[in-house]
């Protein structure tokens, strides 16, 4: 009996998954461009200053009691003197060996309050309370930690702190639009109030205007936050300023669009039109590789519908039927991004870009032709 020949179509695992997930991304690309911060959802600082509950330290051995109170008398000498330096040295070792004396801690607190360390010398008036102050001691404490509690509170007005939270609400649903409006309200009733101003970058940033919002970002570090806080803001600013160059060759654009799917849309400052056109051309190619077709030689006849049983197969060939459509439809999609990406530059105005002043900048991809060789630079710095 002479052998027959089956064809069976198979899509290898996963391939169709594969090729979904490059057309969900070419509709929704924007999910995948960049994620914006989270706005920040408390005000600091509108409650007043309060001292800590602090545990009673171990007490300090007689040796060590004696040893803490010479130096403090010694420091008080220092600060006769005039030498406040050498008195909170003194004061720093004589606290170190007897934590819990409270004459000690406000006696150090004096020291750093005249030497300009506020907050400092606070905690040390809030440890002189909680180990027993007495007396003119424990008044004059109690009066300067309150002081300093009255003029570190902020105090912002009613209808700034409303706003504020109608953002928040907002930008929790992703109302972008109605945060913006509520953050801009919020700055504008009161003029100091950095949280704000760092909303207001998020939703400018989530609504698109970059710029605007690394402008706003820069607000906020003008107002002096955390140093953590302001590494972080200040990264953000820098990929905020990723810009294509100014006056965005055609040649360029077209070249880019030519090496990849989508890098003239890049080019000329397009991410999404970018994105899109490398998911489609990657999904073209993905579908062409991944579609397998397989001829199976079998040694008996086999019923239409009925698979060749594995002890009969005597051959099989595995072909790509799709790959040559796939390719050609992926490169078909990359020439005809390249072309549009060309024409689209040449129909560019020369328009410098927003530069921030002398701030560095970095900018985006370019090519130069030398000879036979291209050098393709994708990103560059200018300072």
């Amino acid at each position: 009996m002479s052998p027959t020949t089956a064809l069976v179509h198979r899509v290898r695992r996963g391939s169709l998954v594969l090729t979904l997930g490059f057309v969900v991304a070419a509709i929704g690309p924007s999910e995948a461009v960049g994620q914006v911060p989270a706005v920040k959802t408390d005000i600091q600082g509108l409650e007043a200053f309060q001292c800590s509950v602090l545990g009673v330290p171990d007490p300090a051995s007689a040796e060590e009691s004696a040893q803490a109170v010479q130096l403090g008398s010694t420091a008080s000498q220092a600060v006769v003197l005039g030498d406040l330096a050498r008195a909170r040295e003194l004061l720093a070792r004589a606290v170190s060996l007897d934590p819990g004396s409270a004459g000690l801690a406000y006696q150090f607190g004096r020291v750093l309050e005249d030497l300009g360390e506020t907050r400092d010398a606070v905690l040390q008036y809030c440890r002189a309370l909680a180990f027993g102050a007495a007396g003119e001691e424990a008044l004059d404490a109690r009066s300067r930690v309150d002081a300093y509690a009255n003029a570190t509170r902020r105090r912002i007005a009613s209808e700034a702190i409303q706003a504020f939270a109608d953002g928040v609400a907002a930008a929790g649903v992703r109302r972008w639009g109605d945060a913006l409006a509520a953050f801009e309200a919020a700055a504008a009733a009161h003029a100091d109030f950095p949280e704000a101003h760092y909303n207001q970058g998020v939703a400018l940033e989530a609504l698109g205007r970059e710029l605007e919002a690394a402008e706003a970002y820069r607000r906020y570090l003008d107002m002096g936050p955390d140093p953590a806080d302001a590494i972080q803001v200040s990264e953000r600013i820098g990929q905020l300023q990723v810009v294509p160059a100014s006056g965005a060759s055609a040649g360029s654009a077209l070249a880019l669009g030519m090496l990849l799917p989508g890098g003239g849309q890049f080019y000329t400052g397009r991410p999404l039109g970018g994105v899109a056109l490398l998911a489609l051309a990657g999904g073209a190619a993905a579908a062409g590789f991944l579609i397998e077709e397989t001829d199976i030689r079998c040694l008996n006849a086999v019923e239409p519908g009925q698979a060749c049983p594995p002890a009969q197969i005597i051959g099989r060939n595995t072909t790509r039927p799709y790959l040559t459509y796939g390719l050609a439809g992926a490169g078909a999609l990359m020439l005809a991004g390249a072309l549009e990406a060309f024409f689209h530059a040449r129909g560019l105005d020369e328009v410098e870009v927003a530069s921030f002043g002398d701030r560095s900048r970095l900018l985006g991809p370019s090519v130069r032709a030398r000879g036979l060789r291209a050098d393709v630079r994708f990103f560059r710095v200018t300072f």
